[in-house]
């Protein structure tokens, strides 16, 4: 390693670590806090969990319980139960968008935190935690998997093994700006098992940062 490399290096840990210690200031408005934890006060009480009634299939936020949703029954039967810590709502929304698009990996310790309380919250059990892929392309240029950095947080928090277990084929359009059954079409065929003996009988638990139509689940 040239001593340039070094240099840029050690400067980077300390931006990174130091003047952005994720607890200085409140991850969502960024007034100063004191004492532990992400947000202030007032943002804390803003936060949309998702801990009302939901589908008890996909885990989406529903007007009253019920076992299968409009948007789950009878489409999303490759999974056998779904859940998120949040609706997708401000400050939430907007984290998220700064995890995936601005280079804001710390939001991820503050996520995986969050999949962690959900995980043992619902009882939920698994032999592996693994994630939605990229592309190689797609990674290079992101610098990172978003969903990845997630699964390995919400992995050190529970005690289960996160493993790279799916792979991305195929370059696909943002299904942000796609309608529902486009997101469909614009996922097939787009991921495989990359060793389908590794997982046989197991039990997996894949990690991604949002579900709308549940297209990639």
């Amino acid at each position: 390693m040239s001593f340039i490399t070094k240099i840029k290096s050690f400067i980077k840990n300390i931006f990174d670590k130091d003047l952005f210690n994720t607890k200085w200031t409140c991850s969502a408005c960024g007034k100063e806090i004191f004492g532990d934890g992400y947000f202030c006060e007032e943002c804390l009480a803003k936060l949309p969990y998702n801990d009302g009634n939901i589908c008890e299939h996909c885990g989406r936020a529903t007007k009253q319980t019920e076992k299968y949703c409009l948007t789950c029954k009878n489409r999303l039967t490759a999974i056998d139960k779904g859940r998120s810590s949040f609706k997708y709502e401000k400050p939430i929304s907007s984290l998220i968008k700064g995890l995936k698009y601005d280079k804001k990996k710390y939001i991820a310790e503050i996520f995986s935190e969050s999949l962690s309380n959900t995980y043992f919250k619902n009882f939920m059990s698994c032999d592996v935690i693994t994630f939605v892929p990229m592309t190689a392309k797609a990674e290079r240029k992101r610098e990172y998997n978003h969903a990845r950095l997630l699964a390995e947080g919400l992995s050190k928090r529970v005690g289960v093994p996160c493993e790279v277990l799916l792979e991305k084929t195929k370059e696909t359009n943002r299904q942000a700006k796609l309608n529902r059954s486009e997101r469909f079409k614009n996922l097939d065929g787009a991921f495989r098992t990359i060793n389908k003996k590794s997982i046989k009988n197991k039990s997996v638990l894949v990690v991604d940062d949002v579900t709308t139509t549940g297209a990639t689940a």
